[in-house]
């Protein structure tokens, strides 16, 4: 609590100083009107207690709401690890399904390049039996020139087809290894 203003004895020394009784009284009065009319406004010990009070259970319940909230993103984080797991799991599932669609789609290609390319061998096979046979009657040298040439013609089919089938190997092979990196 302030001290109280001493109005007569302000007014004394201002009488002393040199100033009108009358003045000094005046002036004195203004003062202490002032002073007291600022003290309302001030805080009191009792007040600062009750803000402190104030603060702590301000602090409390902000902690509790800060743990609350911790604790509700923490939840929201595995809710979502969960559902993302389960997405991926799933993804994957799909992605290896086709995976093993394509493989066997691959091999149905691949065994049926290779049958094609076992007729046009054994086809070629008779096509030059066949002309064996017809070139034995003919004389030597033609026999041998034909026969060069037949084979040249044959082994480049062969190669064409083998060089078919091993793209087609490949490919598979290719996507099968760039399937295989992509699955966790």
């Amino acid at each position: 609590m302030a001290a109280a203003f001493d109005t007569l004895t302000a007014a004394r020394r201002m009488e002393n100083a040199g100033m009108k009784r009358e003045q000094a009284e005046a002036v004195a009065e203004a003062v202490r009107t002032a002073a007291e009319s600022g003290r309302e406004e001030l805080a009191t010990r009792a007040d600062m207690a009750a803000v402190g009070s104030e603060l702590a259970a301000l602090r409390t319940e902000l902690k509790s709401d800060i743990a609350a909230l911790s604790a509700e993103t923490k939840s929201d984080v595995a809710a979502l690890s969960a559902e993302f797991r389960s997405e991926l799991g799933a993804q994957s599932a799909e992605f290896k399904s086709e995976l093993g669609a394509q493989s066997a789609e691959a091999k149905a290609d691949v065994a049926a390049l290779s049958a094609e390319v076992k007729s046009e061998l054994d086809a070629l096979s008779s096509e030059f039996k066949s002309e064996l046979g017809a070139h034995r009657t003919r004389a030597g040298s033609d026999l041998q020139s034909g026969l060069a040439g037949l084979r040249v013609e044959l082994l480049d089919r062969m190669q064409s087809s083998e060089r078919r089938m091993y793209a087609a190997v490949f490919g598979v092979g290719g996507l099968l290894f760039a399937a295989l990196k992509l699955v966790p």
